[in-house]
């Protein structure tokens, strides 16, 4: 019987004896793959998010922000711990996700281009790559137009969205 890794394929074991037969068996990992799977301190999704230069948010299925990157949490001047499981709209400061309706129900939101470009992601798989969009600051009484630039892209069912560019 052989014994083949699940994960790569490698053969890691050959057990042959007169009763056994040429069998490929791939429900085991070898020894390799389990080190780099099952490695106790496996990077977080923030670390590998802080390896880039530019301010990026993992935003999950509901709109909810999962994480940020060092440089994000920086742009928006919070604390991860500020930002975590909010929607979009709550963590970048939308003025319209502060009315009572919330973030991604008032009739603003309907042409949000962050969140029509976020969405549009989740949706098709589909990345965007340096789209402009406004971002409606403050409160809906004083607020300030904020021009981006974002690209977007979805890793299994998180989608990434960098800030190319702000003024």
């Amino acid at each position: 019987m052989k014994l083949v890794c699940s994960k790569c394929n490698k053969n890691y074991r050959d057990d042959y004896s007169e009763s056994s037969s040429e069998r490929v068996i791939t429900s085991g990992i070898c020894d390799d793959c389990a080190n780099f799977f099952l490695w106790p301190n496996r990077p977080t999704l923030t670390d590998f998010l802080d390896r880039f230069d530019a301010p990026i948010v993992a935003i999950d299925s509901l709109g909810n922000v999962i994480t940020a990157s060092q440089r994000a949490r920086e742009l928006l001047q919070k604390e991860l711990s500020d930002i975590e499981r909010l929607q979009g709209g709550n963590v970048f400061e939308c003025a319209f996700a502060k009315l009572p309706e919330g973030c991604g129900k008032t009739i603003h939101c309907d042409g949000c281009t962050i969140r029509n470009t976020v969405m549009d992601t989740l949706n098709t798989g589909k990345s965007h790559s340096k789209i402009p969009a406004g971002l409606s600051h403050g409160t809906s009484d004083d607020c300030v137009e904020i021009q981006l630039l974002i690209s977007t892209e979805k890793i299994n069912d998180v989608v990434m969205l960098r800030i190319d560019s702000i003024s």
